[in-house]
């Protein structure tokens, strides 16, 4: 049987990676459908390191607030070596907001908490996750993709005109669409990871022991959801190793590297071997087929980049795909491989290096390597992801030798102030939506845009401190000087912010013709690139953009 209501976008997977994803475009208008294999929602914690770059995004979704409401406080963590002596005491997630970066390094939240916001949004957007859906095979053509899937114990066709894999490691995706796997699997590191109950241990506190064999035991305690979060590394498997993991399995593991008496384990809700894989996609994308997350690459857990990593790549396909099905230009989607490969590629490499050098046997160097990476002093890489650029790419376009910042670069937050009201404004605030933000610092004139590129882009002036704005027009103020200082701009200059907060141009002044250029690369602006026409195409039409800033001080070109 054929649905005879086709789709803009199916997405494959229902974890968090393809919950942004159908958010993202649900709120550009975007007729996405979410499908998810497992008859129910998981529960547990698996990943619970929510970094400071993916709490910007989640904040520009609408669900940073939800999230931010199961967060755990910062425990201290004790560190043990392989005698159960305390080498060390010390909170890992202590990495304060900075100029420019208004959130902590990183939150402790559940995995099943993020999920549950992202859901709740997605429903207010008109969307539901539909489970107990599986895909069965996939066939595309020049038009679109075709979806074989099994509901119900009946089979159906789904057309859509994509379609993006979220579906994990082992993704379904990833084979139908023949796309190689490339990597190694560490065949002596398993991993044993838990959600449970624990008693005999200071709830007050984390623990870690060192092993001694690579890895260390971890007791992280969740009061929230009245849980542990425990990992331990297990032996490698030998052939024998297909019995399910109990309780059993986790004291087993307890006892053999810690060995503490009157510790015990009770109430499981989520218990799991992971088998170390550093793995990643030949390619992000096959025609109409597009994979992100797990899907695409994993890596040892070291660091909490996985869930992070695979949030930001549906951050950046979003957008793309919402302004390819208006009608943007087709090169636009080959972008996100260009531009996220090389990221998954720094974050394989870096996770590589810092799984081998917290495997350590010297205790108290291990636990300073920890404790550095969690404070982002991490000598590998930066765990927050507030560094991570495009620079170099085809959609980073650099004409200003005197601004400090780089197209490609994340836009960073700065406070200004509304000299209507004597209100604080925050650059975040003007980039939160699904349209293109211009900031044109100093006085210059803004660029006269043609019609058909304006309704893409909000543009606001930015003045300096002391300065006396136009009555005429909106303006802020960079009363404390922060947007001047983190964009390294000292008088005038135009900074154009792409829709998922990346720089995308700079200009020295209002060069209208280079804006106007890049807006019809990125968005559906370009009259030569019309958008399909409803009998063209074999979705819903994408609705038109709508106004994410009502009651702000912004204003059209």
């Amino acid at each position: 049987m054929t649905d005879s209501t086709p789709t803009d976008v199916l997405i494959v997977g229902a974890g968090p990676v393809g919950l942004t994803l159908a958010c993202d475009l649900a709120r550009r208008g975007v007729d996405a459908r979410v499908v998810e294999r497992a008859d129910a929602h998981p529960v547990g914690t698996r990943a619970r390191g929510v970094r400071a770059r993916t709490q910007e995004v989640l904040e520009d979704l609408g669900v940073l607030g939800d999230v931010t409401r199961h967060a755990e406080t910062p425990l201290p963590t004790r560190f043990y070596d392989t005698e159960g002596r305390l080498v060390r005491e010390a909170t890992l997630y202590e990495a304060p907001p900075v100029p420019g970066a208004p959130y902590p390094g990183s939150l402790i939240v559940g995995q099943q908490f993020t999920e549950a916001a992202l859901r709740a949004r997605l429903a207010s957007l008109g969307r539901h996750v539909e489970l107990g859906a599986e895909l069965t095979d996939v066939a595309q053509d020049h038009e679109g993709v075709t979806a074989s899937i099994r509901a119900g114990g009946e089979p159906r066709a789904v057309r859509a005109r994509y379609l993006v894999g979220c579906d994990g490691a082992g993704s379904t995706v990833r084979k139908l669409a023949g796309i190689s796997f490339l990597g190694e699997t560490w065949d002596r590191q398993r991993m044993l990871f838990g959600n449970l109950g624990v008693d005999g241990l200071d709830p007050a506190v984390a623990h870690m022991w060192a092993t001694g064999t690579g890895g260390m035991v971890t007791l992280y305690p969740m009061p929230r959801s009245r849980t542990w979060f425990f990992t331990a590394p297990l032996p490698p498997k030998d052939g024998r190793d297909d019995a399910p993991v109990t309780l059993e399995t986790v004291t087993a593991a307890f006892d053999r590297h810690v060995g503490l008496p009157g510790v015990s384990f009770r109430d499981a809700v989520y218990l799991s071997v992971y088998q170390v894989n550093i793995r990643m996609v030949d390619r992000f994308r096959r025609g109409r087929v597009f994979l992100a997350g797990d899907a695409a690459h994993v890596h040892t857990p070291a660091g909490g980049q996985g869930m992070n990593t695979g949030i930001q790549d549906a951050y950046n396909l979003g957008w793309k795909l919402a302004e390819a099905l208006r009608g943007a230009p087709a090169s636009l989607l080959d972008t996100y491989e260009e531009e996220r490969k090389p990221v998954a590629e720094r974050v394989l490499a870096s996770t590589t290096a810092r799984g081998k050098s917290w495997a350590g046997s010297d205790t108290a160097r291990v636990s300073g390597r920890i404790v550095d990476a969690f404070r982002g002093r991490d000598p590998f890489a930066d765990t927050s992801q507030l560094a991570l650029t495009y620079r170099g790419g085809s959609l980073a376009v650099d004409s200003a030798s005197q601004i400090g910042i780089r197209a490609g670069d994340r836009a960073p937050d700065a406070r200004c102030t509304s000299p209507a009201n004597g209100e604080r404004v925050r650059l975040f605030d003007l980039f939160r939506g699904t349209h293109v933000t211009l900031l044109v610092f100093g006085r210059a004139p803004f660029p006269h845009l043609p019609a058909a590129t304006r309704s893409a882009v909000r543009a606001h002036r930015v003045l300096a401190a002391g300065s006396s704005p136009d009555p005429s027009e909106p303006a802020l103020v960079d009363s404390a000087g922060e947007a001047h200082d983190l964009y390294g701009i000292a008088d005038s200059g135009l900074v154009l912010v792409r829709p998922d907060g990346h720089v995308g141009m700079t200009a020295e002044g209002p060069d209208a013709a280079a804006v106007a250029a890049y807006l019809r690369r990125i968005t559906a602006a370009d009259p030569s690139h019309p958008a399909p026409s409803r009998a063209e195409r074999c979705a819903t039409p994408v609705r038109p953009r709508t106004n994410p800033r009502e009651g702000s001080d912004h204003f059209r070109l």
